[in-house]
């Protein structure tokens, strides 16, 4: 009799489960760092052929970091940085760039990305199909609602102009892009509203829907604080990421990526 074919492991150790919770932004890092301290200890003991030199190294370092940041958890979207990471730096080596323009490419970062890092929830921007399958769960009588991450604040602003009749809120962590979303929503200013600051600080007791678009690390916080402070009967929305341990009510697919769908629970 033939054997079912091993599909694929996944290790269940408490270690793969620390590793993932790790940020993405230090996991790409630590993947490169380990690929470069790897390589130069073959360089050094003189176990690289010498058929291997100039771009095959820089290849082969890529290649290297490609396999740790999959080791370590990474999806297919962060290949292409693990991959140019090192000709970006050989670039930068042959043609330095002025000293100002590191500490300005980080002050920049840090207002689009700065909140991202530290709560491991990356910049992702919903089409207009989710925002209109958001529209289409609402309640049909006045309510409260909560955009967690708020982005550029597209869902916000569409909500809050088809349903003049209800309360829209959302919280941003990234200074920058709070910004942007607070233009984009002064329009509806009379009913919609945006703080900049972190979304564990904000009550979700009031709300009636609450939506996100986050990442998988903050899924079960998320959820805890989501069961101790809404209401019953209120709609915890997630955008692709699920809750683990926790079905779905609805699953309705979007258009885009295989995996995107919004995923509704009902505390």
């Amino acid at each position: 009799m033939r054997r079912p074919r091993n599909k694929g492991f996944k290790s269940k150790s408490p270690y793969n489960d620390q590793m993932r919770s790790w940020s993405p932004v230090f996991r790409a890092v630590l993947a490169q760092a380990v690929a470069f301290g790897f390589l130069a200890l073959v360089v050094r003991a003189g176990l690289l052929p010498r058929a291997i030199h100039g771009a095959m190294v820089v290849l082969l370092l890529g290649t290297l970091a490609v396999g740790m940041g999959r080791g370590l958890g990474l999806g297919r979207g962060w290949i292409p940085f693990l991959l140019g990471f090192p000709w970006a730096v050989v670039l930068l080596l042959r043609h330095p760039l002025p000293g100002w323009v590191w500490p300005a490419a980080l002050g920049a970062l840090l207002l689009v990305y700065g909140g991202g890092v530290l709560t491991r929830v990356p910049l992702y921007n919903s089409n207009r199909a989710a925002w209109e399958a958001l529209l289409a769960l609402l309640p049909p009588t006045p309510h409260r609602f909560a955009d967690l991450g708020a982005g550029l604040g597209g869902p916000l602003a569409f909500l809050a102009r088809e349903r003049p009749d209800s309360r829209f809120h959302g919280v941003e962590a990234s200074p920058l892009t709070w910004l942007a979303a607070r233009l984009r929503t002064l329009p509806c200013r009379g009913n919609c509203s945006l703080r900049w600051g972190s979304l564990w600080r904000e009550d979700l007791g009031s709300y009636d829907v609450v939506y996100a678009f986050l990442s998988p690390a903050p899924m079960p916080r998320l959820w805890a604080k989501a069961e101790q402070e809404m209401k019953p009967g209120s709609l915890l929305v997630s955008n692709t990421f699920t809750v683990p341990g926790r079905e779905p009510l609805r699953r309705i697919p979007l258009p885009g990526r295989k995996d995107a769908c919004l995923l509704v629970w009902r505390l």
